[in-house]
């Protein structure tokens, strides 16, 4: 064989160090891990559902002793819930049975006509199954779009019996009116969190004897973002191509991510972020609705692609609700005033309880300065982020609530203690003792919500209340003649 001149062979190799230095930089289309949701018994995903996360999977256990402080006895309970578990929304009803049965007939077909599944990371047999056999529940219509569910009727019982057998010293005794405070908004899944909560209190069906307080007109305690146009101007902001959600949408890591997503269902283009959301959103509410079942449409992802969705929506939560929105706190100041207020008078009533909305949970621990973390989520910080304090998973999922506790204390120098519980764990601060709060030192922290005045500090000020037609129209009276008595005055 003739010896290749050694101009040539030199040649031959730089090509090959070039593909083979192009090959690190520009590796080849990967699809995904080999993952199978059926014969998954952990299925650690559905604790990062986002704000569609089952309770039960993750509020803190039955039998945790966090509660108990010696030499002291609770004596006051105050608690800010959110409603349990419920159905979709008008829009996502009238939209997801069609949406999910045309992709659930082309996952199908991908597999099973038109042979375009991956060679690795493919769906296996058991998780198409779940999908050939699904069916849009013909129960769920738009009349009762965000309606408590069975399980969301469960969530507040079973909290509520849970807080009465830890607190017993508050829960004591039947129902009387004077002891107990509670209230909630005015949408069907608050009103029904409460009366399940009453029924876990005093037995199935006392909550046609326990009266809550009305809501008023515009209802800065529990819904203040809906009277602040800031906080919608910000929401709007945050919509925007510069915001880190939608940095986030546009980043190699997510679009990694829907291409991996499509070409495990075996498309051979990328399914839209819609539609992605789609399957995403029906995986969480049914796995929240049945818990112990498997939903078909989780299967469609593996774990790692359920912690990017997760993260996409935290960006949404941190900067419309929570220390990305330098306002935030000051819209939970009626929150954390009420709470202060009451927990500062040993007197009836001794049980508060008020049923919200995620936003007003995220707004309020936002004022109390709980889970934040020493830097900012954002687009291009992902794996940086994975163990963040800011999750709304463990933050806010169906149910999430945060009670505050007084305890009564024979130490002589702060005999008023306080604990913080989120979702029945106590919050830990850096300027209380394991969880336990000196009473003064929580007046410190929050005196600007207690000694200011709400109305000027929520909202800037702003937008606290809205003006009727009738008030328009006599402070126009007002400034106009305020303008000729003046101009009378300077002839």
């Amino acid at each position: 064989m003739t010896a290749l001149p050694p101009s040539i062979v030199a040649r031959a190799l730089l090509l090959l160090t070039i593909c083979s230095t192009v090959s690190a930089q520009f590796p080849a289309p990967r699809c995904c891990e080999t993952y199978c949701y059926s014969q998954d018994s952990d299925r650690t995903q559905v604790k990062h559902f986002a704000t569609k996360t089952a309770y039960e999977v993750i509020h803190g256990p039955s039998s945790s002793r966090e509660h108990i402080v010696p030499n002291c006895r609770p004596s006051k309970f105050w608690l800010l819930s959110r409603h349990g578990t419920r159905l979709p929304g008008k829009k996502a009803i009238s939209a997801l049975p069609q949406t999910l049965k045309n992709l659930r007939d082309s996952i199908l077909d991908n597999y099973d006509v038109r042979r375009t599944r991956p060679d690795v990371g493919r769906m296996c047999p058991d998780d198409l199954e779940l999908l050939r056999n699904w069916r849009w529940d013909s129960n769920i219509t738009t009349d009762y779009e965000s309606f408590l569910t069975a399980q969301g009727w469960n969530d507040l019982k079973f909290l509520a019996k849970r807080e009465q057998d830890r607190f017993y010293e508050v829960f004591n005794g039947p129902y009387v009116r004077e002891n107990y405070l509670f209230r909630h908004t005015k949408t069907q899944r608050t009103e029904a969190s409460f009366r399940a909560f009453a029924d876990g209190l005093f037995g199935d069906g006392a909550y046609v004897h326990v009266k809550p307080e009305p809501e008023p007109a515009d209802d800065t305690l529990l819904k203040p973002y809906d009277f602040c146009p800031a906080y919608d101007a910000n929401k709007d902001r945050n919509k925007d191509a510069n915001s880190e959600q939608s940095k986030f949408l546009r980043s190699p890591l997510f679009l990694q991510t829907l291409s991996d997503i499509s070409t495990r269902l075996g498309f051979q283009y990328n399914l839209s972020v819609d539609q992605v959301e789609a399957m995403w959103d029906q995986c969480r509410f049914e796995q929240a609705w049945h818990i112990q079942e498997y939903s078909p449409w989780c299967s469609v992802f593996t774990k790692e692609q359920v912690n990017v969705l997760e993260y996409k929506e935290d960006l949404g939560y941190y900067y419309q609700n929570s220390y990305g929105y330098p306002k935030a706190a000051d819209l939970a100041c009626y929150a954390v005033s009420d709470m202060i207020r009451h927990l500062a008078r040993p007197e009836n009533p001794t049980v508060i309880g008020y049923f919200t909305h995620e936003t007003e949970i995220q707004l309020f621990l936002n004022a109390l300065g709980a889970k934040q973390d020493r830097e900012a989520p954002r687009a291009d910080n992902y794996y940086a982020m994975r163990n963040r304090q800011f999750r709304s998973s463990e933050l806010t999922p169906f149910a999430a609530n945060v009670a505050a506790v007084r305890y009564q204390c024979t130490d002589p120098r702060e005999p008023v203690k306080v604990i913080f519980f989120l979702n029945e764990k106590a919050l830990m601060f850096d300027w209380c003792k394991v969880g336990l709060c000196d009473w003064s030192e929580v007046q410190r922290r929050y005196q600007r919500y207690t000694e200011g005045n709400c109305a000027k500090l929520y909202c800037g000020g702003s937008g606290a209340k809205r003006v009727n037609v009738g008030e328009g129209f006599i402070m126009l009276v007002s400034v106009v003649l305020t303008v000729v008595l003046a101009a009378i005055a300077r002839k």
